[in-house]
C-alpha cells in the first residue's frame, strides 16, 4: 500500500515561500550606514542595530534554536491552511490542516510519521480502499524518501525558517520599540504590509510574523523556544 503523493504539505510551503518572494520576511535591500559600535557594558538591544542586521541576527537565532513552537495560518486565493507544529534541527511535530484534509505529523530520526481520518486519506490519495485501510493510523516512511521531503522541511526548525526567509524584499525598521506577548520588539516591515516582530534582548527570535502579497497572507507566532514540546515516536505504524 502506497498513497499516491498529492502535494498537501507543499502548498503549504508554496504559500509560504510566496509570502517570503512578495514581502514576506526575507531581506535583500541594501546595507544601512551607522556610526561604528561603541562599547557597552551590556549586550546592545536588536533596535540600535540597522535592519539588515536585525534580520540576520534573528534568522541566525532562529538556526541555533534548539526548539520552538509555531501556530499560524495561511491564505492563498480564499484557501485557509492551519499550522500547529514544534519544530527543532533533528525534527519535530504536529497538526496540518488545509480544506478537507487535517494531517498530523512527526518527524524523528530516520522516520517519518502520518495520520490523518478517512476523509483526509480520501481526498488525498482518491483510493476508498487506502483512505479505510489507513483511517486513524499512523503511516511511517523512510526519512530518505523524496516523496515525504516536505514533511520533514516543515518540521525541521532550519529548514522552514530556510522556507519562510527565501525570497527578495526590502525592510524597515519602526522607530520605536513595540511590545508583543510582554517582551520588547523590534518591528521590521515591508511595503507590501508585512510585519517581523524581532525580540529585542536576548536572542533575537522571531516573535511573531505577519506576510501578505500576490494574493496570499498569513500570520505565524512563535513561541517556546528551547523547550516546546516534541512528539513520542508513535507505536504500531504501518510501514510504507
Amino acid at each position: 500500500m502506497t498513497p499516491s503523493r498529492r502535494p498537501a504539505v507543499a502548498a503549504v510551503l508554496a504559500v509560504l515561500a510566496t509570502l517570503a518572494a512578495t514581502g514576506g520576511v526575507a531581506y535583500a535591500g541594501a546595507p544601512e550606514h551607522t556610526k561604528p559600535p561603541q562599547e557597552h557594558t551590556k549586550p546592545a538591544s536588536e533596535h540600535t542595530k540597522p535592519a539588515a542586521r536585525i534580520f540576520a541576527d534573528a534568522v541566525a537565532a532562529m538556526k541555533r534554536a534548539k526548539s520552538f513552537h509555531v501556530t499560524g495560518h495561511l491564505d492563498a486565493g480564499g484557501t485557509k491552511e492551519l499550522l500547529n507544529l514544534s519544530m527543532s534541527p533533528s525534527g519535530g511535530g504536529g497538526s496540518v490542516g488545509l480544506p478537507g484534509v487535517t494531517m498530523q505529523i512527526i518527524v524523528m530520526g530516520t522516520s517519518v510519521y502520518i495520520k490523518a481520518d478517512e476523509k483526509s486519506w480520501l481526498d488525498l490519495t482518491h483510493s476508498q480502499s487506502t483512505a479505510a485501510l489507513v483511517a486513524g493510523r499512523w503511516i511511517k516512511a523512510k526519512r530518505s524518501n523524496p516523496d515525504f521531503r516536505d514533511f520533514v522541511n516543515l518540521t525541521v526548525s532550519t529548514s522552514f525558517i530556510g522556507q519562510v526567509t527565501s525570497g527578495p524584499a526590502t525592510f524597515s525598521k519602526l522607530p520605536a520599540t513595540k511590545v508583543f506577548d510582554g517582551r520588547p520588539a523590534v518591528v521590521l516591515t515591508d511595503n507590501r504590509g508585512g510585519k517581523l516582530y524581532v525580540a529585542d534582548t536576548g536572542p533575537a527570535y522571531f516573535l511573531y510574523l505577519q506576510g501578505s502579497g500576490q494574493g496570499s497572507s498569513g500570520t505565524m507566532t512563535f513561541t517556546d523556544f528551547g523547550r516546546a514540546p516534541m512528539p513520542a515516536a508513535p507505536a504500531n505504524a504501518i510501514p510504507l
